[in-house]
């Protein structure tokens, strides 16, 4: 199986930053990035990188039950967010796709609607039948510049966000705090 990776490794951890040079770019914590094949939906300016540990994972996730990655932003917890990682089917998103190649986008009449009306689901498309990734514009602004991960610990394993502008969080792992200056 290949991959369609972006630049090599460095083992230096620096927060969870990138590193570059000549057009190439990698994750700092010693992770190839993986490209998505597309975005759809992408809004100008915000990107999320996916690190090629979780790209094994979304892939056997997706190859095993059909499912992919969805990832929500919400108010709370310790440090003022909390991010909230879900599987959803394939199905569903598939249809999300449709409706946007096609611009049949459907609007579902609901209490909240003006709050969210603008709110587009944002797909990373991965590569090799490898799933998945389903954000919505919003929580991608918070998460700008930041980095999908999968992390085994002897705790348990997970889906973790790093880099960007989370300036810190609290022990659990889902809670942070963001820089506005970045």
């Amino acid at each position: 199986m290949s991959w369609r990776l972006v630049g090599s490794v460095s083992r230096s951890f620096l927060k969870g930053s990138f590193l570059g040079s000549g057009g190439r770019r990698w994750y700092s914590s010693g992770e190839q990035i993986i490209k998505p094949l597309r975005v759809i939906n992408q809004p100008a300016g915000s990107d999320m990188y996916i690190s090629e540990r979780a790209f094994k994972r979304l892939s056997e996730i997706y190859r095993t039950s059909n499912e992919v990655l969805k990832i929500a932003v919400e108010s709370g917890g310790c440090h003022g967010f909390q991010y909230n990682m879900s599987l959803i089917p394939d199905v569903e998103v598939e249809k999300r796709v449709g409706e946007v190649e096609t611009g049949a986008v459907e609007n579902e009449e609901d209490e909240f609607d003006d709050d969210f009306k603008d709110n587009k689901d944002v797909i990373f498309v991965l590569p090799e039948k490898g799933g998945k990734v389903l954000v919505d514009e919003n929580s991608l602004k918070i998460l700008n510049k930041t980095t999908l991960t999968y992390s085994t610990e002897l705790i348990g394993s997970t889906f973790k966000i790093t880099g960007g502008n989370l300036k810190s969080s609290c022990g659990c792992g889902s809670s942070f705090d963001v820089d506005t200056e970045q």
